[in-house]
């Protein structure tokens, strides 16, 4: 049964299925725990930017409709289409990123799920006179023309804006 040749003898004993199940079972709760994961539920761009208070920022998944690049854009939703929010993608999740591309360089625009943190209006400089800190209200993005701001992290869904037709 046993022979004096340690090397392969084992591997003959056991067998390589055996082995090669084994190295599966061993390394399947690690590959499920690398995924994202989340059990939030989506909400609206406006319910957000609602809640999240000046400096504050937070763990969210949000949908609306999304304009601009794979590295930056915008993302609106059509409740309150005045309050849009800067989009800053720092994927850690490959997921649904071929899916926006191929929209955004076809209709330029697709409806979307992001996971990320949202933050809150920025606090004015606390170096700035009280008067200025007052009146003056940061933003994020270009020209620091946007309230809120969200970095992604994982693009959950990905779909074809429909519009009305006229």
């Amino acid at each position: 049964m046993w022979s004096n040749n340690p090397q392969g003898s084992i591997l003959k004993e056991l067998g390589m299925t055996n082995i090669i199940r084994f190295a599966i079972v061993a390394l399947l709760p690690v590959w499920v725990l690398a995924l994202p994961q989340s059990n939030q539920e989506s909400v609206s761009l406006c319910g957000l930017q609602q809640k999240v208070a000046e400096g504050d920022h937070t763990n969210v998944r949000a949908s609306g409709v999304y304009r601009g690049g794979l590295g930056m854009g915008i993302l609106e939703d059509a409740a309150c289409p005045d309050r849009t929010a800067w989009v800053e993608l720092a994927l850690s999740s490959e997921r649904n990123k071929k899916k926006l591309k191929k929209l955004l360089d076809g209709p330029g625009e697709a409806n979307v799920v992001f996971e990320g943190e949202l933050y809150g209006p920025p606090l004015p400089d606390s170096k700035l006179p009280e008067a200025f800190r007052k009146l003056y209200h940061p933003g994020w993005g270009h020209l620091g023309g946007f309230r809120t701001k969200l970095v992604v992290q994982v693009i959950r869904e990905v779909t074809v804006v429909s519009r009305p037709k006229p």
